[in-house]
């Protein structure tokens, strides 16, 4: 089993020490968070597990092999930088860090102490997200042609990053996955109506433009009415449709496209919408399985067997470079921002994924 400690106990750190208390090949021995009410709440739930106020108290429990860090974005790079200067492998919740800079020297010291270095961008675990994978692979969509998500919400306000960097890091990596690239060039534009003071924008309309073609627009917000977790994807001879909210239709697939090649001349407006096919609406049964546990087997995994994570640091620092440049487009007013990967320090992106299970 990988002994692993927990930085952080807040939200998602709780989400996290779950799947860790409950995976088989992982063995919650501490949890560290400078909160007492989050102390004692674990002590109640877990109990055997060690209970700390301070990170270097928990850096010095020999037994561990590895850290998880689920500390506000802020944090994440002095924590996961200690964590691995201690020799500890290190997953990290999203954004790896908020600057590429610091995500950069995370990635090169877990590279020089050979050590595992993972981010969480859950939803590449998800085994829906997988589906839609095959089907976009196996060309039952033909060519895909642009697609476009939705995570849009009443809140969490969040005071420590905007809406951009909280939400968006979800469908960045679905469709970077997707799609098997990573955008050339982005632009975005936001407001800030909460939170003017700390110039936290609340909603974000963001284009991605891929090497392939291939548009991407994303919607985030946490000023919503609903909750909508939604992906579409248009191909030339398909369309799918993703609804992480719809239980009962997480996916549909549409049998529906615009004929292009007619042999002869539209008559009238019937005969051209004649020519648009509708066919059949598809859903597959597909039982979710949690992400979050899928993605804690996937790093105890990887602990163990020391080979690099699908969400691996290198892909966290990719996204952060995303993220920058997408900030960059929204300070200027949307402008289109060519996104500076740092090539010599990102390797190309692994052949597969996890499969559904």
């Amino acid at each position: 089993m990988i002994h692993v400690g927990v930085i952080g106990a807040g939200a998602w750190g709780n989400n996290l020490i779950r799947n860790l208390a409950s995976c088989a090949q992982t063995n919650l021995v501490a949890v560290c968070d400078p909160d007492e009410t989050a102390r004692t709440r674990i002590e109640s739930r877990y109990p055997g597990v060690m209970t700390l106020r301070g990170i270097d108290a928990l850096l010095e429990i020999p037994a561990l092999d590895a850290v998880v860090v689920a500390t506000p974005p802020h944090l994440h790079h002095v924590h996961a930088k200690a964590a691995l200067e201690a020799g500890y492998h290190v997953f990290v919740e999203k954004p790896l860090c908020t600057t590429s800079r610091d995500a950069r020297e995370l990635v090169e010291l877990a590279g020089r102490f050979k050590l595992v270095l993972m981010v969480g961008h859950t939803f590449i675990y998800n085994n829906l997200v997988h589906e839609v994978k095959r089907r976009i692979d196996s060309g039952e969509l033909g060519e895909v042609r642009y697609l476009y998500s939705q995570r849009l919400n009443l809140g969490s306000v969040r005071q420590d990053v905007d809406a951009l960097w909280n939400l968006a890091p979800h469908d960045i990596s679905i469709a970077n996955y997707l799609l098997g690239a990573s955008p050339v060039s982005v632009n975005a534009r936001g407001a800030c109506y909460v939170q003017k003071r700390r110039g936290l924008s609340d909603v974000s309309f963001f284009q991605m433009d891929y090497p392939g073609g291939e548009l991407v627009n994303g919607h985030v917000s946490w000023l919503d009415p609903q909750k909508v977790r939604r992906t579409v994807v248009v191909g030339s001879e398909r369309m799918l449709v993703y609804d992480d909210m719809d239980t009962s239709r997480h996916i549909q697939l549409y049998d529906k496209r615009v004929e292009l090649d007619f042999q002869a001349p539209l008559a009238d407006y019937a005969d051209f919408a004649a020519r648009l096919r509708a066919g059949d609406l598809v859903i597959p049964n597909i039982k979710l399985r949690e992400p979050l546990a899928a993605e804690i087997e996937h790093f105890a995994e990887c602990v163990r067997t020391g080979a690099e994570p699908i969400t691996s640091g290198r892909s966290g620092l990719e996204l952060v470079c995303i993220l920058e440049a997408l900030s960059q487009s929204l300070a200027e007013r949307g402008a289109a921002v060519d996104v500076d990967y740092h090539p010599a320090q990102v390797p190309a992106r692994p052949a597969e994924c996890v499969t559904a299970t």
